[in-house]
């Protein structure tokens, strides 16, 4: 009875993650998206295939805590004030609570939780720095950073490819993981070839 109930449990997070993507029409495919990145730049670093399934799973629902987000903020033109940010940085918080309390995602929470912190310690909501980031929240992080670099948001019109990985090279480092910018930026044109549902 406990894989049953498992894939359940499972079936319920990517139902409720489905559901926080279409609370914004702007971030359409934008898991799926992440989740096929991510899953590349896995397999480049040669992890494990039960790494590259979290981190497939992980990305997949790494937004998941947007349901508590109202669409106000997420939809908003313009900058976040001090209060919609705190709500906002509430979600990696939130999600892991979603993901939590079913009993098939242990393997994805830290992806979940830490996937806003930042490399120089100045992130969210923990603020842990450098290698204490767990690996695959840090390969989230950058592949989320380029997809929502080069897409269309309510705050600000796409960047183009150009551009994207010139702001991923100078957080490098600082923001990011500097080995993974350097592996997201090299396998690029492979990347936008493998990954099918991408949409850059």
């Amino acid at each position: 009875m406990t894989l049953p109930f498992c894939r359940d449990a499972a079936e319920v997070v990517f139902a409720l993650a489905a559901a926080a993507e279409a609370k914004d029409a702007f971030t359409e495919n934008h898991p799926q998206r992440v989740a096929n990145t991510a899953r590349l730049i896995g397999t480049r670093l040669g992890l494990q295939e039960s790494d590259l399934v979290a981190l497939f799973r992980g990305a997949l629902v790494h937004d998941i805590g947007k349901m508590g987000v109202p669409a106000a903020i997420l939809l908003k033109p313009g900058p976040l004030n001090a209060e919609e940010e705190r709500q906002m940085r509430a979600h990696p918080v939130i999600g892991e609570r979603i993901v939590r309390s079913l009993p098939s995602t242990a393997d994805i929470l830290t992806i979940v939780r830490h996937h806003h912190e930042r490399f120089d310690g100045g992130g969210y909501p923990d603020g842990l720095a450098g290698h204490k980031i767990p690996l695959l929240a840090r390969i989230v992080s950058v592949c989320d950073a380029y997809d929502a670099l080069a897409s269309e948001r309510p705050y600000r019109a796409r960047r183009n490819s150009e551009e994207a990985i010139e702001t991923l090279m100078r957080g490098a480092g600082q923001q990011w993981d500097r080995e993974l910018v350097s592996i997201l930026l090299s396998e690029l044109p492979a990347m936008r070839f493998e990954v099918a549902s991408l949409t850059w």
